[in-house]
């Protein structure tokens, strides 16, 4: 079965989230989309390709709403014109527990709101 990606841009669903290249100084980013094997993202600094971060999120759909942090491999990094650059990254080591509270968040949004499911 093919890998569900939904987007976060919308009115139904929330993430709050930080990168840092160092796990001292951490930028906000804003997620663009998700699925269980990684996500995209915006944010006002550049992480180069090829780099690891570590990322830590949260959202009012995840049990607890408890942190969830991993590291993650920046699959690419590009300039938006906008003071923004785009990241599409790769979980690395993202806790079994969390990619299955993931999964079920992500199939419950596309059961719920169809429209949200990335082709």
């Amino acid at each position: 079965m093919k890998e569900q990606r939904i987007s976060v841009r919308s009115r139904y669903l929330s993430v709050d989230a930080r990168a840092s290249k160092d796990a001292r100084h951490w930028v906000d980013i804003k997620a663009e989309d998700i699925s269980t094997g990684g996500m995209s993202f915006t944010a006002c600094e550049a992480f180069p390709e090829g780099s690891e971060i570590v990322l830590e999120g949260t959202s009012s759909y995840i049990a607890k709403s408890e942190d969830i942090s991993c590291r993650a491999k920046v699959i690419f990094c590009r300039d938006e014109a906008n003071g923004k650059f785009l990241h599409g990254v790769k979980f690395i080591d993202l806790d079994h527990s969390h990619a299955v509270e993931l999964s079920i968040l992500i199939e419950q949004m596309v059961a719920k709101y169809p429209e949200l499911l990335i082709e």
